[in-house]
């Protein structure tokens, strides 16, 4: 696969939470019962805006296995560990298309579907910093920020899933993609990742 391929699926783990993103902003906007962090998120998936929040849901997690597939796996090579997290991240990416077909007013498919998510990102997370960290792929920032966002959900699992712990760590998967996408666009373009 070409450099410029190999960017161009790597630039999917940007687009795909930009996108979600804006259509989540768009929803929250349209829906004047919402509060950001006192709600669900999925909250918007049945109101006035629900066809941009689910819209975001599906296209981000499409994105989501694109980028995990197809840049990703790529770039961590062939270790049983890389294949696992490119593979989980994947799922993930079906998981979050799947709430947004599954909507709240899907019971209990919705609450399956969700926190399905939740829990396999976070070990998704956690194999990536592993992945990382065995194949030096993002040098010492790849796994160690892994790691540090792992750290970080775990601290919110006790939290019980109530609206601001869900606000928070959907925040921080999407810095988590942001931030490992760009790190790998970096490597692909000849940058050092210290």
């Amino acid at each position: 696969m070409s450099t410029r391929s190999s960017r161009l699926w790597l630039s999917l783990g940007i687009v795909a939470p930009a996108i979600f993103l804006v259509l989540y902003s768009v929803a929250m906007y349209s829906d004047a019962n919402y509060t950001f962090g006192r709600n669900y998120l999925s909250d918007l998936g049945v109101g006035p805006g629900a066809w941009a929040f689910n819209s975001g849901l599906i296209v981000a997690g499409v994105l989501l296995v694109l980028f995990s597939l197809l840049g990703l796996r790529k770039l961590l090579g062939s270790l049983a560990i890389s294949k696992i997290a490119s593979a989980l991240l994947a799922i993930d990416g079906i998981l979050l298309a799947c709430i947004g077909i599954f909507t709240e007013d899907y019971d209990p498919e919705h609450y399956i579907f969700s926190v399905s998510f939740f829990l396999t990102f976070l070990l998704t997370v956690g194999l990536m910093s592993v992945a990382f960290w065995r194949t030096k792929a993002l040098g010492t920032f790849g796994y160690a920020f892994s790691a540090v966002v792992v750290a970080f959900g775990l601290v919110l699992l006790p939290m019980g899933g109530d609206p601001l712990s869900e606000t928070l760590a959907v925040f921080t998967m999407i810095v988590w993609g942001i931030v490992t996408a760009a790190a790998a666009l970096l490597k692909e373009s000849g940058y050092k990742i210290p």
